[in-house]
This record gives C-alpha cells, sequence and structure tokens, in this order.
C-alpha cells in the first residue's frame, strides 16, 4: 500500500480479520485461472478506502519484492526462497510439508531518502528486523507479537521518514515502465 506520498508500508493481518478469508478466496481463484498449481506467487489487492471493497493490482509466479519476504520470514519463520526452491522440486506432489509457522506479525515501510546513505542510528525499537541499505532509500522490516505494535511502528517511522528523509522523484513526461 502506498500512503503518504509515496512512502510505502505494508503488514500482515491477523487470521481473524475478515478481509483475510475474502483475500484467501479471491486469490485461490485467481491463481486457479492462470493455472498455477504449485511453486511462489505474489498478488496484491488494495482495499478502497471509498467503498470497502477489495481491488485486484497485480499477480505474478514470484515471491513478492519490497522486502515482502523479509516480513514474511520474521512474522512466521518461513524462508518464501526456500520453500520455492522445494515446491519446485516436489512438483505439486503431496510430498511437501509447510514448516511449523511462528505466530507473530511483521510489517515493512520504506521510502525514497533525500540522503545517499540516511542515518538510520536513531530506530532503536528492539522490533526492528531489518535494515534497507541502499542508496537514496531509507526502510525496515519490522516484527513484534501484536499487530497494534507493528502498525504503532509503521505509523510512527511513516511520519518521521516524512519528516525527516522522504524525497521524492518529479512525474514523468511519459509512461515509464
Amino acid at each position: 500500500m502506498c500512503i503518504r506520498g509515496g512512502i510505502y508500508a505494508t503488514r500482515t493481518f491477523p487470521r481473524d480479520k475478515p478481509e483475510v478469508a475474502a483475500l484467501k478466496q479471491i486469490n485461490s481463484q485467481l491463481l486457479e485461472g492462470f493455472g498455477l498449481g504449485w511453486g511462489a506467487s505474489h498478488s496484491e489487492f488494495m482495499k478502497s478506502h471509498g467503498d470497502g471493497q477489495i481491488y485486484f493490482i497485480e499477480t505474478s509466479a514470484r515471491v513478492g519484492g519490497a522486502n515482502t519476504a523479509e516480513m514474511v520470514e520474521a512474522a512466521t519463520g518461513v524462508n518464501l526462497w526456500s520453500e520455492w526452491a522445494k515446491l519446485e522440486i516436489c512438483r505439486g506432489t503431496s510430498s511437501y510439508q509447510l514448516p511449523p509457522l511462528k505466530q507473530r506479525f511483521g510489517g515493512v515501510v520504506i521510502s525514497l531518502a533525500r540522503q545517499e546513505k540516511p542515518d538510520t542510528s536513531s530506530f532503536t525499537d528492539l522490533e526492528i528486523v531489518y535494515r534497507l541499505d541502499m542508496k537514496h532509500h531509507i526502510g525496515f522490516v519490522v516484527a513484534a507479537d501484536t499487530p497494534q505494535r507493528v502498525e504503532e511502528l509503521l505509523t510512527q517511522y511513516m511520519d518521521r521518514i516524512a519528516r525527516d528523509y522522504h524525497a521524492a522523484m518529479p512525474a514523468q513526461d511519459k509512461a515509464g515502465h
């Protein structure tokens, strides 16, 4: 989800949220429609603030980018790249076994930064499990025992990043890729 002028944030949802069942059903239909029987997939949906509906954005047969894999691993203990390889080796047979899942919650926040190498040393929360190390970017992956703590951290970080780090690229004259 992109919010606050280009600061990207996403998070895991508690399994008991009503949106989770709806997203699972929509995603299952989507993957069946594309004939993806096994392997990794990354589908994006957005819930509209205006009408409350869930809208399909995109899908692909790969692990998600923007530190999604790091977030999932921090929250569940599952390395999506490793599991994808195992699924491909099993080729859709019943020999694949999902590893035990940790019951934590994760979040990601990323932004372009005005600074070439932003100093993130003032971000000291113990829930930070990964710091993005990329020129002119700032970002974190967090993991916590409650979704409320993840939301609290993401909100605080988005505010701080917007104030102290955020940069935006000018709009292109022509559509890009």
